[in-house]
């Protein structure tokens, strides 16, 4: 057997099945025949709190991890320094880095992004002070430093599995993957509530639901996609349900939800069983409830999309950041910036913006790029109308990321991508 295995286990009962269960799982991963030792084992996923670990060692934290909007935050300085790095903490900038040879990290309380190597990233959720302690997201910090980071929904257990581990067995991040994905697949799907007979008939997408039958409207959910690959630093995930079981996943292609023609738009059917939602392409996504009603898909939280007034107008200079390659890690990654500033008056300024980066249908002219860069714009339901002074037209889906909120129309959504006005240092 593993030696990991050999692990003496606490007094208590509860505490033994725990306790095993941790040098298990990574000989699991690395001896495969173990896995159908544990497929059976099952808990209920809101009963006890999450639990940290790099490689083999749990994290201890004086404040338990938080979740927030799919997001587990945990204390800056046990990760930090559980990753091998230096920690520094500003009081007066409120800035939080880790630092080791060729990787600095920098977080600044409630800003939204993250500077790594010079370069900023966009971050699922800030930083931010709990209980008196600053709460990093475990995820981007992992993945930053280029550790695999797993989430155990069966046991609640986080794992960062780092370059050091993985040298130690002989094994390399494709083949770790493909062990997790095959772990994965062997655990019990969590527990949804049974649907009712009938379809609900409601009109609004909403945040809390009953069951999984009550889905109507846009809902989306933010990925971190940290080596900039997939999306450009962040993915966002966009489903809108639709009468008759249909569905539209993406940004609508001529704005927002209102605007989806499916005989044009290229929606789909879908069926939802157990925990599995099927579309009519082949394509499945885990779908589930928490326990307070809150939507998952793939274990990404979905936010209900809520339209705006008729005629809003916005004040103030967005910007959208990318990047490609894996920041940080990658010398050959490369970043860009993209601003939109907007009037009260109706009129708007753009720079370096594309018009593929709205994800946007061009209309009234048959050009693929606008030759201007100002012009005007209007906002109708959740959707955008730019309209250059060369006479391009841009429809794109809209929402505000904080209705009726203390950031409210400071962060907004723009196609498929996120522009927000830049927090004052």
């Amino acid at each position: 057997m593993c030696s990991l295995c050999l692990v003496h286990s606490r007094s208590d009962q509860g505490g033994i099945r725990l306790r095993l269960y941790r040098p298990i799982l990574v000989c699991m991963l690395f001896f495969a025949t173990l896995i159908a030792l544990h497929t059976n084992k099952t808990f209920a996923a809101d009963e006890r709190p999450i639990k940290v670990f790099v490689d083999t060692t749990e994290i201890k934290f004086q404040v338990q991890p938080l979740v927030v909007e799919g997001t587990t935050l945990v204390q800056f300085r046990p990760l930090f320094e559980a990753m091998g790095m230096e920690v520094k903490w500003d009081q007066t900038s409120r800035v939080v880095t880790g630092s080791k040879e060729g990787l600095t990290i920098a977080l600044r309380i409630d800003d939204p992004h993250a500077v790594v190597n010079g370069k900023q990233v966009q971050l699922s959720q800030s930083a931010q002070i709990a209980n008196g302690s600053t709460m990093v997201p475990l995820r981007f910090i992992g993945e930053s430093t280029g550790a695999i980071v797993y989430w155990d929904r069966v046991t609640r257990e986080i794992t960062v599995f780092t370059d050091r581990l993985l040298k130690q067995r002989g094994i390399t991040k494709e083949e770790l993957q493909k062990r997790l994905d095959a772990y994965t697949a062997k655990q019990a799907p969590p527990s949804t509530p049974p649907p009712p007979a009938g379809p609900s008939q409601v009109t609004q997408p909403s945040a809390n639901l009953g069951n999984l039958k009550a889905l109507k409207g846009m809902y989306y959910g933010l990925r971190d996609d940290v080596g900039g690959y997939e999306c450009g630093g962040t993915c966002w995930d966009i489903y809108t349900f639709l009468p008759d079981n249909r569905i539209l996943v993406g940004p609508p292609p001529q704005g927002g939800p209102e605007t989806i023609d499916c005989t044009r738009d290229g929606c789909r059917t879908y069926t939802i069983s157990g925990d599995k939602l099927k579309l009519s392409n082949g394509e499945s996504h885990t779908i589930r409830l928490s326990g307070k009603g809150e939507l998952y898909i793939d274990d990404v939280f979905m936010s209900p999309v809520k339209p705006v007034a008729n005629g809003l107008k916005l004040k103030g200079t967005y910007e959208y950041i990318g990047f490609s390659g894996l920041a940080g890690i990658n010398a050959a990654s490369s970043s860009w910036t993209e601003h939109l500033s907007f009037s009260s008056d109706g009129t708007f300024k753009s720079t370096d913006l594309t018009l593929a980066s709205l994800d946007a249908t061009v209309s009234a002219t048959n050009s693929s790029a606008s030759k201007s860069d100002k012009g005007t714009y209007k906002i109708s339901g959740n959707t955008l109308v730019l309209t250059y002074a060369d006479g391009t037209v841009v429809h794109s889906l809209f929402f505000d990321h904080d209705p009726g909120g203390k950031n409210s129309l400071k962060n907004i959504q723009i196609g498929k991508n996120n522009f927000y006005i830049t927090m004052e240092k």
